[in-house]
């Protein structure tokens, strides 16, 4: 299987941790940034990390970046960067390129310049965040269009002991099980793994749900709030 090539431009918060996320995910990181502090910071978690300036077109061609399978541009401040980088892109005819979108006008800027593919972390986080407080018991969700989505909830506690089949999450709650995410024993000092270390794959219909299990479920907002309000 070929490993997939991903270069990210800009290593600020976003970026930085778009970096990690990829590099431990398998791809093949290459790291750029301006300031050679952030890119000490993180040379040891991707495959490579370079400092220099991404508005140079010459230092950036040196790259090699054509051989990337896409280009992620995460340059958070201002949008000038943003768009010379992109155009320098362009004209080096990489086919896939993401732009971290800052406002507006760059939003608009970069429509312009044929560019769809735009990254809105803030909005993304912003909605989580209200999915959050209007229908407390979610703990991620992530939207897949106006009405539906995929949601994190605790199991709720009449679920527990009881199969998957026996709790008719689809016939009563029109919702359906993706997976479940069990916590793993905690040791003698409450230390232990976290949730994401045993994921159930594709549960059985008679798996039985156990306490502090998290349900990743599939459906509506308003059917997850259906269930979390009894």
């Amino acid at each position: 299987m070929k490993n997939i090539k991903l270069c990210v431009i800009g290593l600020g918060y976003f970026g930085y941790h778009l970096a990690v996320s990829l590099s431990k995910a398998g791809a093949e990181v290459l790291a750029i940034d301006n300031h050679q502090d952030k890119v000490d910071e993180i040379s040891d978690k991707v495959t490579h990390a370079v400092c220099l300036d991404s508005t140079d077109k010459r230092v950036l061609q040196s790259l090699g970046l054509e051989e990337m399978d896409a280009v992620i541009i995460a340059i958070g401040e201002g949008f000038e960067s943003s768009i010379m980088t992109t155009a320098h892109l362009q004209e080096f005819g990489i086919k896939r390129i993401y732009n971290r979108v800052t406002s507006k006008v760059h939003e608009r800027l970069l429509n312009l310049m044929d560019i769809h593919e735009l990254l809105w972390p803030e909005a993304e986080a912003a909605e989580q965040l209200k999915n959050r407080l209007m229908i407390p018991g979610i703990i991620e969700s992530f939207k897949i269009s106006n009405d539906y989505g995929v949601f994190e909830i605790t199991a709720p506690k009449s679920f527990v002991g009881q199969t998957i089949l026996e709790t008719n999450l689809r016939k009563d709650y029109n919702l359906n099980l993706v997976t479940i995410k069990r916590m793993a024993a905690k040791g003698i000092f409450g230390l232990g793994s976290n949730t994401n270390d045993n994921v159930i794959g594709v549960p059985k219909p008679d798996e039985v749900i156990k306490e502090n299990d998290i349900l990743v479920l599939f459906g509506r907002d308003k059917d997850i709030k259906n269930l979390l309000d009894e």
